[in-house]
Formats: C-alpha cells, sequence, structure tokens
C-alpha cells in the first residue's frame, strides 16, 4: 500500500511522547544487569558507551553484577560485539559466532541460573535512524542469528572522539527506535521497561481429547481462519515464514536446532472463537515456520480463551497433539476475558450469528488478527482507532509477556465499540508500539458468516479500503 506525507504525519503525531519518569510507573522494578568486559579488539566509542549505560543503569537504582559474580538471575545481559569496516554492504560484514551467545552465556550462568534479556551492542559506521523500515529488520535479524541473540543496540559514531551520533534498540519483533539526544539515558529506560516485563509464553497446558475428532472436523472456524491466512497474503499483510537457514550457515542452523529447537520464525496471528467448540483458535506458533497465508488444520490450536492463573489451556482433538500456540495467544485470551458478552443464536444457514434473543452467550469479540504493518489512516466511522496509552506504557513490550498482556487489557478497557451500545462500529484497531497493528472484529448485526471476512474487507483497497497500511513502514515514535 501506499501512503501520502499528509497520512504519515498524522500517524506520527497521533503518538505523545510520555514525560514520566519509568520509576514512577506500577509496573517498574529495579533489575539485576551485567555488562560484560568488551573485547580488547573493540573500540574506544562502543567502551565508552557501555560506561555510558551502565552509569545511567546505577542512577535508575538498577543492581549492577560483575562479572564472575554469580546471581541467580541476571535481568538484562550486555555484550559488545564487533562489525568490521568495509565497503560491502552491513549485512555482509556481520561475523558469525562459532557459538551463539545465547547459548554461551546462559552455559555460563549455569542450569539453576536465568538470563532475562540479552542484548548486543554493535559499532557500525552506518545511521540505522536514516535506513528504511525494511532495511534496519533484515539487518538486525542477521546480526541477532549470525551472534545468537534477540536484541540488538546499534550505535554510531559521532564527530567528536568517543562521541555517540545516534543509537538504534532493534527487537525481533521488527522495532528499531532510535536515541539521538540523551542517548545512554534513553536506551537504559528502554531496556529497563523490556527486563520489567516477564515472559508468559510456552506457560500452556495440553487437555488430550477435549475436543471429539467429529467436533474438530466439522468447525467451521478452522476453514475460515485458513481463508483468511490466505487472503492476508494476497493483501500483504503477512509475509512468508523466515527459516533459520536463511540468515546463517548451515552449521549454525544445525546448532539452532540441536540446543534451541529453533528453525525459524513466522510473523503475524490470526485467530478466531468458535461457539461449537467453546473455543478460541488461533495459529500455531511460528518458531516451526508455520505458513499463515497457507494454514492446514496442524497449524491451527484450540484453546480456552479464559486463563486458569495466567496458563493457556490448549484444547486437544481426539487422536491429535497439537503445537504450541502463537506467542500472542496469552494476550489475546485475555482480551476475550476482558470482553463483555453478547448473545448469538443460528440463523436459516445454521450459522452462529448475532441475535439479542439468542440462545448462546460469549465474548463480544468474534475474531481479530495481529500483523507487522504499520497504518496511516483508518476511516473512524467503519472502525474505531484506540492511540496507545504512553504515559503508562511509554515504550513498547515484546509478545508473550505479562505486561503485554496488560497493556491489551488496557486498550481494551478504552474501546467505546467495544463497551458503548449506541456505537455502531464493529471494528476496533490499535497500533502495538513499534512492530505492528491488533485489530478485532465485533459480533453485530449485518456481519458476514465467516469470520474475518469482514475486517479484511477493510484492508482490502478492491472491498472497503477504510484502512490504509503499509508493511514497509511502521512508525518508530521516540
Amino acid at each position: 500500500m501506499t501512503e501520502t506525507r499528509a497520512e504519515s504525519m498524522s500517524a506520527q503525531s497521533a503518538v505523545p511522547t510520555s514525560g514520566r519518569r519509568l520509576e514512577e510507573l506500577d509496573w517498574w522494578r529495579s533489575c539485576r544487569i551485567r555488562v560484560i568486559d568488551p573485547a580488547p579488539e573493540l573500540s574506544g566509542v562502543l567502551r565508552s558507551f557501555l560506561a555510558d549505560l551502565t552509569a545511567a543503569f546505577e542512577r535508575g537504582g538498577h543492581r549492577m553484577i560483575p562479572q564472575g559474580e554469580y546471581e541467580s538471575r541476571l535481568d538484562v545481559v550486555l555484550v559488545g560485539v564487533s562489525v568490521p569496516d568495509g565497503p560491502g554492504p552491513l549485512a555482509d560484514r556481520i561475523v558469525e559466532e562459532s557459538t551463539p551467545l545465547m547459548i554461551r552465556v546462559r552455559k555460563e550462568q549455569g542450569r539453576q541460573g536465568t538470563v532475562g534479556r540479552l542484548v548486543a551492542v554493535a559499532e557500525v559506521p552506518e545511521r540505522m535512524g536514516e535506513m528504511s523500515h525494511p532495511e534496519v529488520v533484515r539487518v538486525a535479524r542477521i546480526l541477532m542469528a549470525r551472534v545468537g541473540v534477540f536484541t540488538v543496540v546499534f550505535i554510531t559514531p559521532g564527530a567528536r572522539p568517543g562521541e555517540v551520533a545516534e543509537a538504534t534498540l532493534c527487537t525481533m519483533e521488527g522495532g528499531h527506535p532510535t536515541e539521538t539526544e540523551n542517548i545512554a539515558q534513553g536506551i537504559c529506560d528502554r531496556l529497563i521497561a523490556a527486563a520489567c516485563a516477564h515472559e508468559v509464553a510456552g506457560r500452556h497446558d495440553v487437555v488430550p481429547g477435549a475436543i471429539t475428532a467429529e467436533a474438530w472436523a466439522a468447525a467451521r472456524t478452522p476453514r475460515s481462519l485458513a481463508a483468511a491466512g490466505t487472503r492476508m497474503g494476497e493483501l500483504g499483510l503477512l509475509p512468508a515464514p523466515h527459516a533459520v537457514h536463511d540468515f546463517v550457515s548451515p552449521r549454525l542452523t544445525r546448532t539452532y536446532l540441536r540446543y534451541l529447537n529453533l528453525q525459524g520464525f513466522s510473523e503475524g496471528m490470526l485467530f478466531a472463537f468458535d461457539p461449537d467448540l467453546d473455543a478460541l483458535v488461533v495459529t500455531a506458533s511460528g518458531r516451526w515456520g508455520v505458513d499463515k497465508r497457507d494454514l492446514s488444520p496442524g497449524d491451527l490450536v484450540a484453546v480456552d480463551h479464559r486463563l486458569d492463573q495466567g496458563r493457556v489451556r490448549v484444547l486437544a482433538p481426539e487422536g491429535t497433539q497439537p503445537m504450541a500456540p502463537s506467542v500472542e495467544a496469552w494476550e489475546v485470551c485475555a482480551l476475550f476475558e476482558a470482553a463483555p458478552t453478547v448473545r448469538i443464536g443460528r440463523n436459516a444457514a445454521g450459522r452462529w450469528q448475532w441475535d439479542p434473543n439468542g440462545t448462546r452467550e460469549v465474548p463480544a469479540i468474534r475474531a481479530g488478527l495481529h500483523a507487522h504493518v504499520g497504518v496511516s489512516y483508518a476511516d473512524p466511522a467503519l472502525i474505531e482507532s484506540i492511540p496507545p496509552d504512553r504515559d503508562h506504557y511509554p515504550y513498547g513490550f515484546g509478545c508473550g509477556t505479562d505486561l503485554m498482556i496488560d497493556v491489551a487489557r488496557n486498550t481494551l478497557a478504552a474501546s467505546r465499540a467495544l463497551h458503548d451500545p449506541a456505537d455502531r462500529r464493529r471494528y476496533v484497531r490499535w497500533p502495538m508500539l513499534y512492530h505492528g497493528e491488533m485489530a478485532l472484529e465485533l459480533w453485530g448485526p449485518d456481519q458476514p458468516d465467516e469470520s474475518l471476512r469482514g475486517l479484511l474487507d477493510l484492508f482490502d483497497p478492491q472491498a472497503l479500503g477504510a484502512v490504509h497500511f503499509h508493511p514497509d513502514h511502521i512508525d518508530q515514535p521516540c
């Protein structure tokens, strides 16, 4: 999709910058941080930046754990890495580590210890803040794969000795905000915000035989999600899955598979509630390279939309062993839990539809999607747009974390379309800071029989075209 300059400016100005200190927020906590001593070959600029970053952590009341001192849990570990200079493209100059840092550092930490966020800091002459979104994401993911981390800070030297002109924090989801003023403090705050979020992905329990084989085979929702995934691929809302071997050598590919069972990743997510199954159906985790543009029944997972003390209950059809659900499943379940309920009934064709006198009571959310795209315009008459709460959540959090669940609940509470019966809109969207969109389809009169068809009509320029999106640009607000 294309965008006008006016649309782009409008989208950026809708996101305010928070003036609050992190220490004032109820989710903030003091963190334990280790900066691994820089290797001798690393530059003075990188060493100076790590020293400034350490000072910023200490000013914020965080505990610095020296190398060699055991600590059962480290919230942030920073490692300086070398990227050779040269005339070639940045991506081609990134050197592959013989052993990924995530394996080496965790081994050094010991079996009983844990490492929260492992961060590589690399000095490069290029200004990441001036690159296009796809280029930054590609370079960052190459470095992540070849070095063995999920977070990277690129720093660019300034004109004076030891000076840093800018620093860009890159995350696996595709975020890359750039700091150009008070740089070390800005990166410190962003890393601490990320470290305050605890991983919840992986906290799931499988209930064997929870759905009969006949009910799963007859369910309409998996077929609706497969059709929606294909359409999203055609529209450009979903990219192809990424394989580990796209970024690293065959040797390192085997290492990731052997020690981390990591084959690749795929972006985006689809989900819909199935009244016949009394279950939420979501796409499976992308770590196995699920192609969400071409979904099979095995690529979909039925879960209870009600979290069980923060854990997701996977409802396995008889005779199957489902894959793990998408990392976003926890926050989606939180959305369904927090939503009001509506009544539905069957129409003449036997399909479920909104009906105030219907026989079933279900969450008011019918379906939704998460896509790594930016949005420059959304018709307010057709879809509600909820701005991020930058006062309480000034920076982004990774998917599959407890704070992202809090953000989802907080955002949903602000929705008029969901909570005000007088609001006629049946769709809600909001930007997820730095890496994409969440959009919901609600139960309501005159909705198409198939889940997600109406929502995707909004994104389809050949249909309603009410949402202008662009996969090649996602705003990175300060």
